[in-house]
């Protein structure tokens, strides 16, 4: 099927038919229908979901697993017809384009339009038959983002929980978590599931993993690689790259054929071919983003670098270990595709050609046909993609690392240059590049407690979202907390005085509010000061929140009083730090100066603080660097009642200095505006005082929160309220 020059107009104006066409179908598709024949049509999932969440929040659990049920499955039906659509009708309008080849001037253009007005036609009829016209509408952004995030998961484990459905309960949470790592309430709720009797392994499955089986098949690869079972590799090397490509066939076809919402007519005016243009970029864009989705691991933010690359790596690899160098030389020269300059790689076939020597056949293997015509395939977008970022002002990521230069334009190329020598000019200079905290928290707020100065802002600490305040606590408040941390140094939180988990110099102690009170309910410190230590927590929020503008309510994340102290004898010719450089919601990479905001880091931390109890030590200095971490930018000496605040995020790396001599105390709290990360056991720790009769001072309800925003945040709250303390007790126990 040969188009000649006129191949990218084809596959332009296919992209903007299509859009057209198929969004029409959304009006128009079904209008001769009765209404009969309308009810055996696919209804709108996502007004599915809205009333299954409704009947959540009236507590009418049957409605509501009925609904949120059939909003699952019933977008799952519309993806398969959506991919089924798209499959039959590829070949739709394909006798026009033998006249392609024939013609040019205006009748070229026609037959072209001719050909992919079928094909849309195809699209638009196929879709028609097994979805309602209201099910053919784009959804929202907030229910893209509520199945993105497994939510309906969320709602569904509680749902059951109250239906008495503990293996669907279980089923549901597994599933929500495997997307949600870092959600401390659903870690908890499943080791508890875990725990009741009759629960069973099977009732711990993803349900979603059909969609995932690429990584299924990866962890098994990477396995039979450790254990040397070089067969096994192969063979699962071998179904991952098969798995990958198939997932990727599969999300780009959803581009093509789901329903998208059409612009509003711009300001300015723009004529046919750039309107034209804008719609096409938008979805190779689409098509290109796939790449990205299919590598990054349910739970993580950052995308897999070279996904399918380095599984044909390790393909050729233990194809080679396992005495297979036919296909190894199949697969060697598949991945050269992607580089083809690569010394590794040529070195690698130099060597397994000399080993078929003799075997001409096997020698000349060529790639394999799947991965030529998809990089074949991706070249050509990422021209068109990359002609509209040069001519268009379109905006586009592009997802791989090994895109050819001569894809990229030439004054594309050369504004890059300039911009990464005017950067490191700046570097070399010694600039500071200019850090934006897109948080949406700005220093600079009241400071609402009488008696709390700012002794350094921003402009002193020569950073953005920072600040010193003096003054939080009286020195007879820090005595009290002291005392707590003496305590804590033998029975706290099971440290006993154990080495720092970050320097071997130092030993470490903690405490927090939970362990406090369960110490006064054991006698062993006072309950004032037990609660001293939650009200200082307190008062800690009111001012992180005002200060920094909070845009929302400020919850708890975690609470810890922790000492450090140096171990005698342990301190000569010591070089190393106390803590370490970091970013307390990310992980710093110095090297290239980012920081990746997936787990293992507390990617919900918003707002840090640390409060300091005493300064009869020497070390212990806490400081801000630069990304580099190295480049210090502020030192912040530790004095009793001093708060250290500042945004979580990558503007503010820190790390503490190393304690040479003495003990150094401090309170260290994490804020979240993420009610569903918000510190359970200081929760349980104000139930309890509650329950004694004792007032709590606690933190501010965010009462302009409305249900679709609750369950955007996954507002599930599986621990209830009781007089009672919570305990594990068997099937009924609340979770």
């Amino acid at each position: 099927m040969a188009l000649r020059s006129n191949s990218c107009h084809v596959y332009v104006a296919l992209q903007i038919a299509l859009f057209f066409i198929i969004n029409s179908a959304s009006v128009t598709g079904s209008s001769g229908q009765s209404s009969e024949s309308l009810s055996a049509l696919l209804p709108p999932y996502d007004e599915l979901y809205y009333r299954g969440v409704r009947a959540y929040f009236m507590e009418e659990w049957e409605r509501a697993a009925e609904f949120i049920e059939k909003s699952i499955s019933t977008r799952e039906t519309l993806l398969k017809t959506r991919r089924k659509c798209h499959d039959e009708c590829l070949s739709a309008g394909d006798d026009r384009l033998s006249k392609l080849d024939a013609l040019d001037g205006s009748l070229w253009d026609l037959w072209a339009l001719d050909w992919i007005q079928l094909r849309a036609e195809c699209v638009k009829f196929c879709m028609g038959r097994s979805v309602s016209p209201a099910g053919l509408l784009p959804v929202s952004s907030d229910i893209e983002y509520e199945f993105g995030t497994r939510n309906p998961y969320n709602f569904l484990q509680v749902t059951y929980y109250k239906l008495d459905k503990l293996q669907k309960a279980a089923s549901a949470a597994h599933t929500f978590f495997v997307a949600n790592p870092s959600h401390l309430e659903m870690r908890n709720n499943l080791e508890k599931y875990r725990r009741m009797t009759g629960m069973k392994d099977e009732a711990f499955q993803d349900r979603e993993r059909e969609h995932e089986k690429h990584w299924e098949m990866y962890d098994a690869a990477i396995q039979a690689e450790s254990a040397s079972d070089w067969l096994k590799a192969v063979m699962k090397w071998g179904e991952c790259v098969n798995e990958t490509l198939k997932q990727t066939e599969e999300c780009r076809a959803q581009c093509v054929t789901a329903s998208q919402v059409i612009p509003e007519e711009p300001d300015t005016v723009q004529g046919a071919y750039e309107r034209a243009a804008a719609l096409s970029l938008s979805l190779l864009s689409c098509k290109q983003t796939c790449v990205s989705l299919l590598s990054t691991r349910p739970g993580r933010v950052s995308a897999v670098e070279d996904f399918l690359p380095m599984q044909l790596e390790h393909l050729h690899i233990a194809q080679y270990k396992a005495g297979d160098l036919k296909r190894a030389v199949e697969t060697l020269r598949s991945l050269l595709l992607f580089y083809p300059t690569d010394s590794d790689s040529l070195s690698n076939l130099q060597l397994y050609t000399q080993n078929l020597e003799g075997d001409t056949e096997a020698q000349e293997t060529g790639p394999l046909q799947e991965i030529a015509m998809y990089v074949s395939r991706a070249q050509e977008e990422k021209r068109l993609l990359y002609f509209g970022m040069a001519n268009l002002d379109f905006k586009f990521n592009d997802p791989d690392l090994w895109t050819p230069e001569d894809v990229v334009p030439e004054s594309l190329r050369e504004s890059w240059r300039a911009e990464k020598q005017l950067l490191h000019e700046k570097l070399k200079q010694g600039e500071k590049v200019e850090e934006v905290d897109d948080s949406g928290f700005y220093a600079g707020g009241p400071v609402p407690v009488v008696g709390v100065t700012i002794t350094m802002d921003d402009q002193r600490l020569n950073g953005t979202n920072r600040v010193v305040l003096d003054g939080v606590l009286s020195q007879s408040e820090c005595d009290r907390v002291m005392q707590l941390a003496t305590v804590a140094a033998s029975v706290g939180d099971g440290y006993r005085g154990r080495r720092s988990p970050h320097t071997p110099h130092e030993k470490f102690e903690g405490l927090t509010v939970l362990s406090a009170l369960k110490l006064a309910q054991d006698g062993l410190v006072n309950q004032s000061d037990a609660r001293l230590l939650h009200e200082i927590g307190e008062t800690a929020r009111v001012l992180m929140h005002s200060y920094f503008r909070s845009h929302s309510a400020l919850h708890f994340s975690y609470t810890h009083l922790v000492c450090r102290s140096a171990i005698p004898g342990h301190q000569e010719g010591r070089s190393d730090l106390s803590h370490p450089v970091h970013v307390d919601n990310c992980i710093l990479e110095p090297e290239t100066r980012q920081c990746w905001r997936e787990p293992p880091a507390f990617i919900h931390r918003d707002l840090s603080a640390v409060l300091y109890l005493n300064e009869d030590f020497e070390g212990g200095e806490f400081f801000f660097t630069d990304r580099d971490a190295k480049t210090v930018t502020a030192n912040v000496k530790p004095t009793c009642g001093r708060l250290v605040g500042f945004t979580s995020g990558p503007v503010n790396p820190h790390g503490v200095t190393a304690i040479t001599t003495g003990r150094r105390c401090a309170l260290a709290l994490w804020f979240t505006t993420k009610k569903h990360h918000r510190d359970m056991e200081r929760e349980e720790a104000e139930a309890v005082w509650a329950a004694d009769g004792h007032s709590v001072v606690k933190e501010e309800k965010d009462d302009g929160e409305s249900p679709s925003n609750s369950a955007r945040r996954g507002r599930s709250q599986v621990r209830e309220k009781s007089k009672d303390r919570e305990r594990v007790t068997g099937r009924r126990d609340e979770l």
